[in-house]
């Protein structure tokens, strides 16, 4: 859980304090090219990423991730660490932010929203293929302030097809900024009636420490929509909403004395451990097996940072079992 005194480490708003970029040319010496080959490099870059990750998810379509391909990747790796890392983050904003006083991601979004009476909960629908390139360009020229010719280089080298490529080194920043404009008005309006809001990427989660009225619940919800219809997006599904005595889940973790994995989560996971101890000997020595394997210890390694203990002995177990081929 984040610390106690967080909600001062940031601004409450998200703020750009370094010196825009003010010219083409200056945003060429920063990504160390050329401005004639930068012109190149964003002009092209549509074609500069391979499939890097296909899941299918729950409502039946594809999750895809991206991976940046050569020169735009080292080019994507300098935007994030000198313009997107620069930025500060109020602590509402949990996705991919790296904060030594005030740790972000999943367990520390959770956190936020442990022991509340009523939870709310609200995912964005495809999120990232539904971040147009006005969007990213209205980011680097409103919110960053660089001028229009800035702002479309960088818009070209952050979007792929006209949309924000999940998986690459800038996006899941760029996903804190799309709401720029208004979100910190929404999280200042609930925070004035005792409402906890967090946002981990594309998952919104509200709770209260007291009972809300059937209205109260409706206006927090048409404000969530207001939001984000402003930036042409929608919301997946109905959303969730858990009031006392119900089992309450934020971000896919169980919030209602602690964070935690659900049952049915961790049993999947001893499951997995069990039918690889049941494995033949034989079968350790193929690449299918090394494959199972890694994907297992990556989920007991997820569990681990949950429950320790419980981890720690699937891991004892994940020792004796190890493949005889390397992985791939």
């Amino acid at each position: 859980m984040p610390h106690s005194n967080c909600s001062v480490c940031r601004p409450p708003t998200t703020s750009f304090s370094q010196r825009p970029i003010g010219t083409v040319g200056a945003l060429a010496r920063m990504l160390q090219h050329p401005v004639d080959e930068l012109e190149r490099i964003a002009a092209t870059a549509d074609q500069r990423y391979r499939i890097g990750k296909r899941e299918l998810k729950r409502d039946g379509t594809w999750r895809i991730c991206y991976d940046a391909l050569g020169v735009l990747k080292s080019i994507q790796a300098r935007i994030q660490c000198l313009i997107l890392r620069k930025v500060g983050y109020p602590l509402y904003l949990q996705g991919s932010i790296k904060d030594p006083v005030c740790p972000r991601g999943q367990k520390a979004n959770a956190g936020m929203h442990v022991r509340k009476r009523v939870l709310i909960s609200e995912d964005i629908k495809q999120f990232f293929p539904s971040v147009t390139s006005p969007v990213i360009f209205d980011i680097w020229h409103r919110f960053f302030r660089f001028p229009p010719p800035v702002a479309e280089i960088l818009t070209k080298l952050t979007t792929k097809d006209g949309a924000l490529p999940q998986g690459t080194k800038t996006s899941a920043l760029l996903t804190n900024l799309v709401f720029w404009e208004h979100e910190w008005r929404v999280v200042a309006d609930f925070h004035e009636r005792g409402i906890t809001y967090t946002r981990l990427i594309d998952d919104i989660t509200c709770s209260t420490a007291r009972d809300l009225t059937t209205l109260e619940i409706t206006r927090l919800i048409e404000a969530l929509h207001a939001m984000v219809r402003r930036k042409g997006l929608r919301f997946n599904h109905k959303q969730d909403i858990a009031r006392a005595g119900d089992r309450k889940v934020a971000t896919k973790l169980i919030v209602n004395a602690k964070t935690g994995l659900p049952v049915e989560k961790r049993s999947a996971i001893r499951a997995a451990v069990a039918q690889l101890r049941r494995r033949p000997q034989t079968a350790r020595s193929t690449p299918a097996y090394a494959r199972d394997y890694y994907r297992i210890s990556g989920q007991v390694a997820y569990l681990q940072q949950h429950h320790p203990n419980e981890g720690a002995r699937h891991r004892e177990v994940l020792t004796g079992l190890r493949p005889l081929v390397p992985h791939r």
